[in-house]
Order: structure tokens, then sequence, then C-alpha cells
């Protein structure tokens, strides 16, 4: 089994699992799920409203837009990545203040998990290595399904009901999907200049 394997190539994914702060709508969640999906949508409702296309991997021009950004923001990922581990404040080794930030780990001192007290470089560590996974994972999703996207909404539509499945279900779900992790990916970089920009600058031995 190579599980080992999966778990390392998904670790960017732990920085959902941290827990900082309590309550759905007064913790970390709300920039994680509560937010992206309220905008996710009001995007979808503006789509409906306006009567644009739901068909984002067959839209050229939104593809063509979005594959350039994401190319752009996967460098600027990486290189906040490895400024962040790198950099070397006083205090960027401290506890987050405003509650401990918790990441679940296994215990290697014994059996089942313990919860991680992270620092602040362990958060933004984790958060702008998600910021990376999630734009490269989008990024190559938008082009794989470039050569493959016309190919297979040809294969449903050509089936029975096919074109009212593609109309109704298959495209307003994908348009749902894409612009919830996009908006995700907006709010957690929004969340990481933040740190960068203020948290960081406040920051002394403690």
């Amino acid at each position: 089994m190579m599980i080992w394997a999966f778990r390392q190539l998904a670790t960017p994914c732990n920085y959902l699992r941290i827990r900082h702060g309590s309550g759905v709508l007064t913790s970390k969640a709300v920039y994680d799920f509560v937010l992206p999906a309220i905008l996710a949508g009001l995007t979808f409702g503006v789509a409906v409203l306006f009567d644009l296309p739901l068909d984002v991997l067959g839209n050229n021009d939104l593809f063509g837009a979005l594959s350039g950004l994401l190319s752009i923001l996967i460098g600027f990922y990486m290189a906040a990545l490895a400024a962040v581990a790198t950099f070397d404040r006083a205090g960027i080794d401290n506890k987050l203040a405003g509650g401990d930030a918790l990441l679940s780990v296994r215990n290697t001192d014994g059996p089942g998990r313990k919860d991680k007290k992270l620092s602040y470089r362990q958060f933004i560590s984790y958060l702008f290595g998600y910021a990376s996974f999630l734009s490269f994972l989008i990024y190559t999703v938008l082009l794989l399904s470039k050569s493959v996207w016309p190919k297979a909404s040809a294969a449903i539509e050509a089936l029975r009901f096919g074109n009212f499945a593609m109309t109704h279900v298959i495209e307003p779900a994908s348009f749902a999907l894409i612009f919830f992790f996009l908006w995700q990916l907006f709010l957690v970089s929004l969340l990481g200049i933040y740190f960068l920009a203020e948290r960081i600058q406040e920051l002394h031995e403690s």
C-alpha cells in the first residue's frame, strides 16, 4: 500500500483541518467554507439572473483568464511559502495570539492522536502551502478539461436526457464547484496577505 505517499502529497490540505476559534461563524471555518459557499451561491445567482453561460469549461474567454491568473498565483504562493519558511523575525515562532491554532496529529509518544499548537510560521506555511496546492490543482484541472471536456460533453448530450442533464445538472454543479474553490482561494489569499502585512509586523519576542 502506498497510503503514506498520498498522505505526504496531500499534506498541504492539512490547512483545512487546522482549528482556530470556536463555532462556525467565529472561527477559521468562515474563511474556509462559509464565505466561499455564500460567494459561490451569489455568483451562481448573478449568472442565472443575467442569463450568463454556466459552462465554465467551455467558455474560452473565462478559461483563458483563469489559466493566466492561476499561472501567476502559483509562483507567488510558492515564493511566499519559501519566504515564510526561512523568515527570521522575532516572535514568528510564537504561538498564535487570540487563541491557539490546533492541528490534530499522530501521537508519537503513544496511541491515538493529539492536538499540536501551531506557531505563526507553521500556520502561515500551511496557509500558503494549501494556496499553492489548490491553485496548482485548479490549473491542472482546467488544462486537462480543455481537451477532455468537449468530447465528454458531446458524449453526454448524445445520451437520452443528456441535454437536460448537461444543462440542468452538470453545468450548474461544475460552475458552483469551480467558483467555490476559486472564492476559497481568493479568501485564503487575503487571509495570508493579512498575516504578512499586519500580524507579522506586530510580532515581538515573548
